[in-house]
């Protein structure tokens, strides 16, 4: 049954996920979503793309969109206003040093890859044995790594984030070094003291317990001066899920997962591969 449409309103902000949600399954952004988001930030309006991607690997989207907008990345521990404007720190909530430090001494104990974010730069351990899984990364995402002998020199920093890149869970053949497993490790670990994220089936984020894309994007809505009741996101994953809630009214993709279309106000009809996008803004926003 599909859910019923909220009441349209001038929104001024949109907020938008990138992975499943603007970008197919290609890593496109179709041209209805393109047209459709153009004409919505020439009206006047402000275009979020917020992502677990690095700013660095946000800012090509808004050129292909042709949009300078503030950019929320890390999953909402790093907010920067857009380029016309100086690329900015609007918001910035690192991992506290102590566990970073856990993570790499457990990463490099147990042999397993770690993404170590810091001041925008991306380091991992140079290790044969794990480099697939930096190669896979950087073919999702085009991020580029700076590999070190090991990240002990590291310790006693705070990065922004870090991602354990492993293999991901079979159903039905539990193994204590695939994604799900070490989910459950870490989480019942630090539980409510460190976010700890499922994203893509190989990752497993951790970032500072008050760092979210909502709370990213409440800094933006407030750093523009627009108010909550005027903004509009999108998603598709659990990451999304607190930004759909923060916002006025939150969009789940319908390949959206399950938690995430059962909290969001509306489900598109429309996939990340049928311009979902395009299709809501056409449907949500008065003129």
């Amino acid at each position: 049954m599909s859910s019923p449409l909220p009441v349209a309103r001038p929104f001024r902000l949109i907020a938008l996920d990138l992975d499943g949600t603007l970008l197919n399954d290609r890593g496109e952004i179709s041209h209805h979503d393109t047209a459709a988001l153009s004409r919505f930030a020439r009206s006047g309006g402000i275009v979020v793309l917020a992502s677990g991607r690095m700013t660095a690997n946000i800012r090509p989207f808004n050129d292909l969109l042709s949009i300078d907008g503030p950019t929320i990345g890390y999953n909402g521990a790093l907010a920067r206003d857009s380029e016309a404007a100086g690329s900015g720190v609007i918001v910035e909530t690192p991992l506290p040093a102590a566990y970073a430090d856990e993570l790499i001494d457990y990463t490099q104990r147990e042999k397993f890859h770690l993404n170590y974010y810091l001041d925008e730069r991306l380091y991992a351990r140079d290790d044969p044995e794990t480099r697939r899984f930096a190669d896979l990364y950087s073919r999702q995402t085009g991020a580029v790594f700076e590999f070190l002998a090991d990240l002990k020199g590291l310790r006693g920093k705070k990065p922004t984030k870090c991602i354990l890149i492993t293999d991901p869970a079979v159903p039905g053949k539990p193994d204590p070094r695939h994604r799900d497993e070490l989910y459950q490790l870490w989480h019942t670990r630090w539980g409510d003291e460190v976010t700890v994220m499922k994203t893509n089936p190989e990752y497993l984020e951790f970032y500072h317990r008050e760092a979210s894309k909502a709370s990213a994007l409440a800094a933006v809505a407030r750093h523009y001066g627009i108010e909550q009741s005027l903004t509009l996101a999108f998603g598709d994953n659990y990451n999304d899920l607190p930004m759909l809630e923060w916002a006025a009214c939150g969009v789940a993709v319908s390949n959206a997962a399950p938690g995430m279309r059962d909290a969001a106000d509306w489900v598109s009809p429309l996939s990340n591969n049928d311009s979902a996008v395009a299709d809501a803004i056409q449907r949500l926003i008065a003129a």
